[in-house]
Parts: structure tokens; C-alpha cells; sequence
């Protein structure tokens, strides 16, 4: 190659030496080039990494902020002592039935405590004194339901005779830590008695429990007992029970709102 090169003239062989020097210093640009976008492209994986990582660590954070901020505000379940002082979530009141407030062998009873509420729990008995129908005492046995279509309780005759215009009762929606729904089914119930099995009544023989008949506990169909119910402890077993006093047994389904005094327990 050199002896060929000398061969040439002084012209030619500078146009050759200029030619290969500008090869050289293309291809040297061109390696450099290459070199410095491998280098860029290395750099850009360098500094994109920390950063995705980083909003990764941040996305976290959020997230466990979030989360203890949820936890902090959830609504702890409720204990007994938060139901030591809530007598003042008792409410009372005497319902007067009229015309305008009955509708055959029911009386509506409208309280901003129960009203739309078909999981609510009444006590409800007739008053000692039915002066405004001339007698001592009211003789049907009663019971509450819940009437959708109004969206209102109701008090009721078991035999579903008219109730009488004037005739009164004593109704009570007790505080929420003293009262429960009992159902009669086949385990709890033997013939006129339905055993309660609740903490506010278990082994609790001095407890003071009202009773009221559910005729349908959260709306729907329900179950009629026609009869005078009472309660009893029975002791070998320390447990309440409702029964039927005229020794009728008790249909399954049957429900009771059960009140228990503040003392018991």
C-alpha cells in the first residue's frame, strides 16, 4: 500500500493523506457520538430510577396516611360503660287513639324516635284507667307492627277487633342498651314457653323485664298469639321466659320487644 502511494505524486498523495484524515475524524465523531448517547441513555436510567422509586415511597406514604386517618375516625364498637349514663335516650309518652289516628284494629303512633325505623323497639301497654271508654281495663291483647306504607308503627288488637276511639296507652321506646327482639323457634320454645337468651337477662333473676308482641320485627309478614303473655325465671336452667298464660303454646315466629329494667345487670 505504502509503495503504491509513492508512486503517486506529491499532489495526489496529500489529497489521500486529507482523505484519510478525514475518515479518521469521522469515524472518531461517530464513536464519540454513539459513546455519548450510550453514556446519556445510562445517565437517564440512573436518574429515572430514584425517581420512580421515590414516587412509588410517596404513593405509599398517601396511602398509609390515608389509612390511618380512616382508622382514626372509624366509629369504635359501642361497650357497656358507654350505656352507663343513656337513660336520657328513653322516651315516653301517653297515645291517645281517635279516628283520624286509627284504622280498624290499629292505632298509628308517630314519634320522631321511631318513625321510618322498622328495626325500632316499642313497649306498649294499655293504660290502668280507660276512663274515656267507661271501663278499668282494655280487653284485647295487643301488640305494635310496622306499617311500610306509612312508614309508621302501629298499635294493634291480637283478635283484630276496631280499637276504640279514646282508648289509651302507655308507650315507652326504651334506651338502646336495655331492650332486644326475642323470636319463638324450635330450639328456644316448648310449648307455651319461649326461652331469651341475652346478656341483659342471663342469670339475672332480680331483672324487671317488660314485654311487648312484635307482630313483624324489620317490617314484612309476622305471626299473631292471640293470648296474655307474661315472664318467668326459671332457675335450674337461669334463664327468663315468656309464656302464655293461658297455656296456649307459643307459634313459632312469634316475636317480643323485651325492655330490661336499669337496675338488672
Amino acid at each position: 500500500m505504502i509503495e503504491r502511494l509513492r508512486t503517486l505524486s506529491p499532489l495526489s498523495r496529500y489529497l489521500v493523506y486529507v482523505a484519510g484524515v478525514l475518515v479518521v475524524l469521522v469515524v472518531a465523531v461517530g464513536v464519540g457520538a454513539a459513546a455519548a448517547v450510550v453514556v446519556g441513555w445510562q445517565s437517564g436510567r440512573v436518574a429515572t430510577g430514584p425517581a420512580e422509586t421515590s414516587a412509588l415511597e410517596g404513593g405509599k406514604l398517601e396511602t398509609t396516611i390515608a389509612v390511618n386517618a380512616s382508622e382514626g375516625t372509624a366509629p369504635e364498637p359501642p361497650s357497656d360503660s358507654q350505656y352507663s349514663n343513656d337513660t336520657a335516650n328513653e322516651t315516653s309518652f301517653v297515645h291517645r287513639a281517635t279516628d283520624e289516628n286509627s284504622r280498624g284494629d290499629y292505632t298509628y303512633i308517630g314519634d320522631p324516635s321511631i318513625d321510618g325505623d322498622p328495626n325500632a323497639i316499642v313497649i306498649v301497654s294499655p293504660t290502668p284507667d280507660q276512663e274515656n271508654l267507661g271501663t278499668a281495663s282494655y280487653n284485647h291483647n295487643i301488640g305494635v307492627w310496622y306499617e311500610g306504607g306509612a312508614r309508621m308503627w302501629a298499635i294493634f288488637n291480637q283478635d283484630r277487633a276496631a280499637v276504640p276511639a279514646g282508648a289509651t296507652f302507655e308507650v315507652v321506646v326504651p334506651r338502646a342498651s336495655a331492650k332486644f327482639v326475642h323470636q319463638a323457634s324450635l330450639v328456644n320454645t316448648a310449648g307455651n314457653y319461649t326461652y331469651l337468651d341475652d346478656r341483659l337477662t342471663n342469670g339475672e333473676p332480680d331483672a324487671v323485664l317488660s314485654v311487648t308482641q312484635n307482630w313483624n320485627p324489620g317490617g314484612g309478614r309476622g305471626v299473631y298469639n292471640n293470648h296474655p303473655v307474661d315472664t318467668v325465671y326459671d332457675a335450674q336452667v337461669e334463664r327468663w321466659a315468656i309464656y302464655n298464660r293461658d297455656n296456649v303454646s307459643i307459634p313459632k315466629g312469634a316475636a317480643f320487644n323485651v325492655a330490661v329494667s336499669a337496675g338488672a345487670g
